[in-house]
C-alpha cells in the first residue's frame, strides 16, 4: 500500500545530480564529524587543563568507550539501510515502523550495559597495556560516560533513520545541539569546577541525553512533514511482523559480528600503540582524533550512497543504482585527496592546539604522514560500506570484515617486529586497503540483484 503523499513521491523520483549529492552529503559530513566530537572536546579540555598522564588516560578511555560506540553501530546501519529501501518502495508505513523498532532497542541495550558496567569494564581493561594511574583515570571517564549510553544508542538509531530518508539536515541539527551542550559543560566541569577526567565524562553523558530529546522532537517534525503519524506503524502486528523482525535480526547480527571484528582490529592497533609507552600513546591518541574525523567526513558520501543506492536497490532500478554509485564515488575520491593535503597542512597547527607537551607534539609530528595517507587508503572501504549498508548486504560485509582483519594481523606481525612503530602504522593502512578489496569483489553481485 502506498502511504507516501504524491509530492514526496515525485520529489524522490527526480534524477540524482552532483549538486544534489553534495547537498545531501555536506550536512552528513558535519553531523558525522560532530559524532566523535564529544571525545575530541574532552581531549582538548583535558589536554589544555591537565597533565600528560591525564591526556593518555582519556586517550585510553575514548578507545574503551569506542567499543560500545562501534559494537552497536548496527542500530544506525540496519535502520538506515532498511529505511532507504522502504523509501525506494514508497512504503511510509514501514518507514515509520523502522524508527519505532530501532529507537527502543537502542535504549534497552544501553541500559543493560549500564547495569553490568562494573564486571564489564574490569574485563575490558585487562585487554590493554597501561600503567595503574592511566587505567584508573580511563575507568573514571568511561564509567561517567556510560550513564549517557542509552541515550547515545537511541540517538544512533535515530541518526540511521534520518540518513536512510536522505534527511541529513535533521541529523546535523541533532548533533549540533548535542555538541553545543557538551562543549559548554566540559569547560564548566573541567576548567571551571576542576572535576578532571570524570567531569569530562559526565558532561558528555548529560549532552547525549539532551541530544536524544532533540532528536525525538526533530523526528516528530519529519513524520508530520510526511503526512503525519500512521497509527498502524505503532501496532503490534506491524512492529512484530515476522518478516520484518527476521530481516532486522539478520542484518543486526551480521553487522554486529562485522563490527566486533572491526573493533578488535582497531583496538589491536590501539594496544600496539599503548605498548610503545605513555608519550607515544598520547601522541597516537591525538592523531587518532584526526583519523576518526577524516573517516566520518568521508562517510558523508558513503551515507549519501547508502540512501540513494539503497532506494534504487529497493525500487529494483539498475540505471538509478549505477548513477548513484558513480556520482557518490566521484565525490569520495576527490575529497579523499583533499583531506590528505589538508591533514598535512593543518595537522601541525592542530597538534600544537591539542597539547602543549613538546614530547607528545614530537611523537604526533613524526607519524602525521601516516595519518594523512588514511583518507587515500581508506575512502574505498568507507564508500563501499555505504553501498553495502544501503542494500543490506550484511552477510558479505560480515565475511569481508573477517578476511580484512586477518590480512591486517598478518601485515602487522610481518612489519611491526622489523619496523617498530612505522610497521604498526603501515599495517593499519594495509587494513583499509584490504577492507575495500574484499567488498569490491562482491559489488557486481549486488548490481545484478537490481533487475
Amino acid at each position: 500500500m502506498n502511504h507516501t503523499p504524491d509530492i514526496n513521491h515525485n520529489e524522490k523520483r527526480k534524477p540524482l545530480t552532483r549538486a544534489k549529492v553534495f547537498a545531501m552529503s555536506w550536512p552528513i559530513m558535519l553531523a558525522n564529524a560532530a559524532t566523535p566530537l564529544s571525545g575530541f572536546v574532552d581531549t582538548i579540555v583535558i589536554g589544555r587543563y591537565s597533565t600528560t598522564s591525564a591526556l593518555a588516560a582519556i586517550g585510553l578511555g575514548v578507545i574503551i568507550y569506542a567499543i560500545f560506540y562501534w559494537s552497536f553501530g548496527f542500530l544506525r546501519m540496519s535502520t538506515g539501510g532498511l529505511t532507504a529501501q522502504s523509501e525506494g518502495q514508497n512504503d511510509e508505513l514501514q518507514i515509520q515502523a523502522h524508527l519505532f523498532r530501532a529507537l527502543p532497542l537502542g535504549l534497552i541495550i544501553g541500559t543493560i550495559i549500564l547495569l553490568i558496567q562494573i564486571p564489564l569494564l574490569k574485563g575490558l581493561f585487562k585487554l590493554y597495556t597501561a600503567s595503574p594511574a592511566i587505567e584508573s583515570g580511563a575507568s573514571d571517564y568511561v564509567s561517567a560516560r556510560l550513564w549517557g549510553l542509552p541515550a547515545y544508542l537511541g540517538g544512533l538509531a535515530m541518526m540511521g533513520w534520518f540518513i536512510g530518508l536522505g534527511q541529513s539536515g535533521r541529523a546535523l541539527i541533532m548533533q549540533i545541539w548535542l555538541n553545543t551542550i557538551n562543549i559548554i559543560l566540559s569547560i564548566l566541569f573541567v576548567a571551571g569546577m576542576g572535576l578532571g577526567i570524570k567531569g569530562a565524562g559526565w558532561a558528555t553523558a548529560i549532552a547525549e541525553w539532551n541530544g536524544l530529546i532533540a532528536g525525538v522532537f526533530i523526528a516528530w517534525q519529519e513524520i508530520k512533514s510526511r503526512g503525519g503519524l500512521i497509527k498502524g506503524a505503532l501496532s503490534k502486528p506491524i512492529l512484530l511482523a515476522l518478516d520484518q523482525i527476521k530481516k532486522l535480526g539478520i542484518s543486526n547480527f551480521d553487522i554486529f559480528i562485522r563490527t566486533i571484528v572491526m573493533v578488535y582490529a582497531f583496538n589491536f592497533f590501539g594496544n600496539a600503540a599503548a605498548s610503545q609507552g605513555e608519550t607515544f600513546l598520547a601522541g597516537h591518541h591525538i592523531l587518532m582524533q584526526f583519523v576518526v574525523i577524516i573517516a566520518l567526513v568521508l562517510d558523508g558520501f558513503a551515507h549519501t550512497a547508502e540512501a540513494t543506492v539503497g532506494a534504487a536497490y529497493g525500487a529494483k532500478d539498475k540505471k538509478r543504482f549505477d548513477h548513484a554509485v558513480r556520482l557518490t564515488t566521484e565525490f569520495s575520491v576527490v575529497f579523499a585527496f583533499l583531506l590528505c593535503g589538508f591533514t598535512l597542512l593543518a595537522g601541525p597547527i592542530a597538534i600544537i592546539a591539542l597539547t602543549p607537551d613538546i614530547e607528545v607534539q614530537t611523537q604526533a609530528f613524526k607519524f602525521l604522514i601516516f595519518c594523512a595517507l588514511v583518507p587515500v587508503a581508506g575512502f574505498g572501504a568507507w564508500h563501499l560500506d555505504g553501498i553495502f549498508i544501503g542494500t543490506t548486504q550484511t552477510k558479505a560485509m560480515r565475511n569481508g570484515a573477517i578476511w580484512a582483519a586477518l590480512i591486517y594481523l598478518g601485515a602487522h606481525f610481518i612489519l611491526a617486529p622489523k619496523f617498530g612503530a612505522y610497521g604498526i602504522w603501515s599495517a593499519f593502512l594495509i587494513y583499509y586497503l584490504a577492507r575495500a578489496l574484499v567488498l569490491l569483489i562482491e559489488l557486481p553481485t549486488i548490481r545484478a540483484q537490481t533487475n
